[in-house]
């Protein structure tokens, strides 16, 4: 299959994960939460918006692309290739620690937190009357800047562990565009999402990242170290 070929069969889906990426990095960045607290009020952008923003990105990403990658195209589910049996096994390992690696990164930036479900507990709560508003809510990426744990190896660890995922997945053409797509995505995004942490965190996150590897762990620098 020519690349021209490829990108028609698959231009619904490139250019759907492509809307959805540059909204899904809008929706996270400062300017756009600030103006949405104009139009709505800071109450709710510092409550409401990330839940809000998790459901509609989820909904996008599993019911949109989804439908438009993987169900119109269901001939291209098949394995292209055929491993052997080590590396089929070695594949399994690696798939099953990909999960395992998102996992902790997840435990780690707090899920509860992640999602917006303790943003929304509290808002609802000082909505009731049963506690005080809070304002500036001191939250992961936001406020706190960590660099413990899983992130002493990679900077964007749910990223990082994403594309293991996928990699280490079924060596289908569906799978593959959509890999190809997820790490386009990866890296943009993570340009994009790397101003605005240094932004926030100015010389603390310069730091960092002069130390941890965006996607791949610096074992160099760690050996100097």
């Amino acid at each position: 299959m020519t690349l021209v070929a490829l990108l028609g069969e698959y231009g619904a889906s490139l250019a759907a994960f492509g809307v959805f990426g540059l909204l899904h990095s809008i929706g996270a960045h400062e300017p756009f939460k600030n103006t949405l607290a104009r139009w709505t009020s800071p109450f709710f952008v510092e409550h409401f918006w990330r839940l809000l923003y998790c459901a509609l990105s989820y909904a996008a990403l599993y019911y949109g692309i989804a439908a438009l990658h993987w169900a119109r195209h269901p001939e291209n589910d098949v394995w292209l290739i055929v491993y052997p049996e080590w590396l089929r096994q070695v594949m399994t390992v690696l798939h099953l620690g990909s999960v395992a690696f998102m996992y902790v990164a997840f435990v780690q930036s707090n899920y509860l937190e992640f999602l917006g479900f303790k943003q929304a507990w509290k808002g609802l709560s000082a909505l009731l009357g049963r506690a005080a508003r809070q304002r500036n809510l001191e939250l992961f990426g936001t406020h706190r800047l960590v660099t413990s744990g899983v992130y002493v190896w990679v900077r964007h660890p749910m990223m990082v562990g994403g594309l293991l995922f996928l990699m280490t997945s079924g060596p289908s053409l569906n799978n593959i565009v959509y890999t190809v797509m997820y790490a386009t995505y990866m890296v943009i995004g993570g340009y994009y999402e790397e101003r605005r942490l240094v932004g926030i965190f100015g010389q603390d996150y310069v730091r960092y990242r002069a130390h941890v590897g965006a996607f791949i762990p610096r074992v160099w620098r760690r050996s100097a170290g």
